[in-house]
């Protein structure tokens, strides 16, 4: 399950799953006893790595092309800071922290 979500006017996959958290972890040396405490005190960094490795997953999944850096990602921050709020609530949803229960993604979060 994927959702998308508009970044710069335009909608990107995005997945929060294993596949997503082994990136995340690996790149932010995370250990996965530590992955319940995400959300708590977690840096700008960290939040826009999480992002970001949804978004890639996103598009492995959706079988799209993925050239969208972490640059490109926090210059997209400068103009639209909801962007970060708004991926965190799927990543809630995806997580099983939501109510949400559907079988295909939605365009136009």
């Amino acid at each position: 399950m994927y959702d998308y979500i508009k970044i710069n006017d335009k909608s990107y996959a995005i997945k929060f799953g294993f596949n997503c958290l082994r990136k995340f972890t690996k790149k932010t040396n995370t250990k996965l006893s530590e992955l319940d405490a995400l959300g708590e005190n977690m840096t700008l960094d960290t939040a826009m790595i999480l992002i970001w490795c949804g978004l890639e997953d996103g598009a492995r999944c959706s079988k799209e092309k993925f050239d969208f850096t972490i640059d490109d990602l926090g210059d997209a921050l400068d103009s639209d800071m909801t962007i970060i709020d708004r991926a965190m609530k799927i990543f809630t949803e995806h997580l099983g922290g939501g109510k949400k229960d559907k079988k295909k993604a939605t365009k136009n979060k």
